[in-house]
């Protein structure tokens, strides 16, 4: 059993032969899924054990992982890693004592998946399976549940020892709907920070009703034209996922010394005055929060843009070093097999003053997108609307499909002139982004919002 005495030991070899700050990670994790499409199609489980180490000396990092936690395993890592790390044998500093930190969980769990019996998942499958199944045109129906329970002990050499414990719980919907010849199929999640609470009260079979709803609806939707003109996107992940794309990633520290378009514009104005943009991963119940980033520092808020001017970014340790900026709680990894890296956790743009039926009304033409299915960041940015609706004189005309929304951030953002004042959070309780430090659970909010103007790609007719 690995004690406290042989992570002292272990980073005093790191500090004493080159590193000057050493990372101990141990993540001990339970998961389990089932697949259901009228009967038990499969069950994995799976019980993960490890530790990541993590070297650093000035701007230079070196991550090594194994699932050999003795003290002879993790000695043999540290030679690795000090061996990628290339720092000259001289000592690096000197370990602190270990102390604790605590803080209240954010996301409290009242019944551990793990103390659920399976016959238990199962029989919640199968209602969830017989409900959809009776919805009007589903042709077929695959379930999938999801839970995981990852327990994380983070010790570093500046003293730090910070544990905690994050359960997720959520159920995979793949409904296929037919009508009149016309299939369409998709996939959406229920997601929660919790435990099987999450499921008591029939929320996931909203979202399902949800789900099915809309794919009907898809059936009868013409092919969006190719223009530019006003987009109206709708609150919850809808306006979230839009900054998510459109500047998230570019303010965390990885694209910052990648280039990125936004690292010599703090304190100028990159957005409209109506924009606030927030990554904040204290909220209670928010699939993206949690008592600590993955780098043993407490969560917390980061103001992002502020009326329209740049005020922070999002920076992990060894971003921090590289840009000479403070740390802000945003170092996060998928699991141990990943060295951490600066991440968004719950993103949301903070509620206006406009009213949200005028921006329907005042539109004499263009686009209202209720739902988006997925985009791509970078200096430009690509949102598909998997749900969008053609106005026409202030009121929904038809329906539309294969509208994707097209821009770079900084000029986009200028241009957003009303938010609304209800703020609603993300569909579905949250979703995942995907970057080098793996995938991880976040959250994109915010209330309705306009863009006077936008790039919008189609194979319809202007």
């Amino acid at each position: 059993m690995l004690r406290e005495e042989h992570v002292q030991a272990l980073f005093d070899e790191c500090l004493a032969h080159g590193a000057d700050f050493a990372e101990l990670f141990l993540e001990e994790r339970d998961d389990l899924s089932m697949d259901y499409s009228g009967q038990l199609d499969g069950v994995a489980c799976v019980r993960a054990f490890g530790a990541g180490l993590y070297l650093l000396r000035d701007t230079q990092g070196a991550y090594v992982y194994s699932n050999d936690v003795s003290p002879e395993g993790l000695h043999r890592a540290a030679e690795d890693a000090l061996a990628l790390l290339m720092a000259e044998d001289r000592p690096g500093g000197k370990v602190q004592p270990f102390r604790s930190l605590t803080r209240d969980n954010p996301c409290p769990v009242r019944v551990y998946p793990s103390g659920t019996a399976q016959a238990d998942k199962l029989r919640l499958l199968r209602d969830t399976y017989l409900f959809g199944r009776e919805e009007e045109n589903v042709r077929s129906l695959q379930l999938t549940w999801y839970d995981r329970d990852q327990r994380v002990t983070i010790y570093n050499s500046e003293g730090t020892l910070a544990q905690d414990r994050r359960v997720t719980t959520r159920m995979r919907f793949i409904p296929v709907v037919e009508k009149d010849g016309a299939v369409a199929s998709t996939f959406s999640e229920y997601c929660a920070s919790a435990g099987m609470e999450a499921f008591f009260q029939g929320q996931h079979m909203d979202r399902l009703k949800h789900a099915i709803a809309n794919l009907r609806g898809s059936l009868s939707a013409v092919e969006a034209p190719s223009c530019r003109v006003p987009v109206i996107l709708e609150a919850g992940g809808c306006s979230g996922t839009f900054f998510h794309e459109a500047c998230g990633h570019q303010l965390e520290t990885r694209s910052l010394l990648e280039g990125g378009l936004f690292w010599d514009r703090r304190g100028q104005k990159i957005a409209s005055d109506c924009v606030t943009l927030v990554d904040d991963g204290t909220m209670p119940g928010m699939y993206g929060s949690a008592r600590f980033d993955d780098e043993g520092m407490p969560r917390q808020k980061n103001i992002l843009i502020e009326n329209g001017i740049l005020r922070g970014f999002m920076a992990d340790r060894l971003g921090a070093r590289r840009l000479h900026l403070a740390r802000t709680g945003s170092g996060r990894r998928q699991d141990y097999m990943h060295a951490p890296g600066p991440r968004m956790s719950n993103t949301y743009l903070a509620p206006g003053q406009d009213d949200e039926d005028a921006m329907l009304r005042d539109l004499d033409e263009g686009l209202f997108v209720t739902e988006i299915g997925g985009g791509t960041g970078g200096r430009e940015f690509t949102l598909l609307a998997s749900t969008a609706y053609w106005v026409r004189n202030g009121r929904i005309h038809h329906r539309v499909k294969g509208a994707t929304l097209v821009g770079r951030g900084d000029e986009t953002m200028l241009k957003i002139d009303r938010v609304g004042r209800r703020f609603v959070t993300e569909e579905g309780g949250g979703s995942f982004c995907g970057a080098d430090s793996g995938f991880i659970p976040t959250t994109t909010s915010g209330p309705r919002m306009r863009i006077a103007q936008m790039l919008v790609g189609g194979k319809g007719e202007a």
